[in-house]
């Protein structure tokens, strides 16, 4: 099941946007599970009450707020930094303003339909990604963690320190054979370090800052790599542009 919310003060736009999400649903038979929202206070208002989207489409130009408030406290008031946020514009120039929020795409109105599907296509891969499990042995046990839970890998000697969202641990291992077990959403930023890059909330030439300000370094050897992965998040998230 996956979970979408549609959030628009236009009821034209939450109608078609719904109708493209249905067909998709009939198109591909898979289950999906659909809220409309009419402002952005009614959205933040059934999160509050502990539900979660996997996808959210969310208009920038609510009526009495904005798509950039309303992403804003899901991200920090809400510590949710997993569920797509697609924002809906008529016009551009908000990339730069919504970077910390980190949106997954962008739509344009007139809504396109094709765009759409590409949009959820992505989404749905994605979360098949974050579905999967990371096991690694301490002693006689074996430890199983969801992949969307990890934030990094550090290597110290021959340990290795896992850090999750709920907590760290150390095993035994090396970050290579790590990295081949994972998706490739795991990057090496550093020769002692391996990040999960849906986690990272920003990079510049030194560091990455992944969420919860954690500031993992960048060798020169691997910048070229990191910036190489942004462009091509950025190149399958647009594609259909």
């Amino acid at each position: 099941m996956i979970n979408i919310a549609i959030c628009d003060d236009d009821n034209h736009t939450c109608s078609e946007l719904e109708r493209i999400i249905l067909d998709y649903e009939q198109s591909n038979i898979i289950q999906l599970n659909i809220e409309v929202f009419y402002s952005g206070e009614s959205l933040i208002n059934f999160i509050k009450e502990d539900h979660r989207f996997d996808l959210i489409f969310l208009d920038i130009e609510l009526g009495s707020t904005t798509g950039i408030i309303v992403g804003n406290k899901i991200r920090k008031e809400f510590d949710d930094h997993i569920s797509k946020i697609i924002f809906i514009t008529s016009k551009g120039g908000y990339e730069q303003e919504l970077f910390d929020i980190q949106p997954f795409n962008f739509l344009k109105k007139p809504i396109q339909k094709e765009k759409v599907k590409k949009c959820i296509n992505l989404a749905i891969h994605l979360l098949e990604i974050y579905n999967q499990i990371f096991e690694y042995k301490k002693g006689y046990d074996i430890i199983r963690i969801s992949i969307k839970n990890i934030l990094y890998f550090e290597s110290k000697r021959k340990k290795i320190k896992i850090v999750t969202d709920k907590g760290e641990d150390q095993f035994y291992g090396t970050l290579e054979n790590i990295k081949e077990r994972l998706p490739r959403i795991f990057v090496k930023p550093h020769g002692s370090f391996l990040i999960n890059f849906e986690k990272v909330e920003r990079v510049t030439k030194e560091f990455a800052f992944i969420v919860g300000g954690i500031k993992i370094p960048i060798s020169q050897r691997n910048l070229k790599k990191i910036r190489e992965m942004i462009i091509d998040f950025e190149r399958e998230k647009n594609v259909g542009l």
